[in-house]
């Protein structure tokens, strides 16, 4: 298996954890669990975020795919900000449930999005 094969299967992996992260701890605030708050919650989604930034950088590189040339990168790029920013209110800033869960949902299909792109890229 070459290189960039094994980066984009890990770039895919955090991919997958992240999205899965976001679902559980939009579920933990939808029920209004604690577990929402434990150092856990809190810290992780982080971690997993970096290495999935940290691949995602490495896979452009290897493949010479530049953001300012490729336009399918470019839409990622902008559906991720739109995802971080939807994903603080859903999960952080937001004042009411009614918010929290409108960009929770937003922030899913957002999630969503980005993989379909992922997934129809030439």
């Amino acid at each position: 298996m070459s290189a960039y094969l094994i980066i984009r299967s890990i770039h895919m992996l955090f991919a997958i954890l992240s999205f899965s992260g976001f679902a559980l701890r939009g579920y933990w605030m939808l029920k209004d669990s604690p577990k929402l708050q434990s150092k856990p919650a809190r810290v992780l989604p982080h971690i997993v975020d970096t290495f999935l930034l940290l691949s995602a950088i490495v896979l452009v590189i290897m493949s010479g795919f530049y953001p300012i040339a490729t336009s399918w990168i470019n839409i990622k790029i902008v559906l991720l900000i739109a995802y971080i920013v939807l994903g603080t209110i859903a999960l952080k800033r937001g004042k009411t449930k009614q918010v929290r869960t409108i960009t929770f949902v937003l922030g899913l299909i957002t999630v969503l999005a980005i993989f379909a792109v992922a997934s129809i890229k030439p």
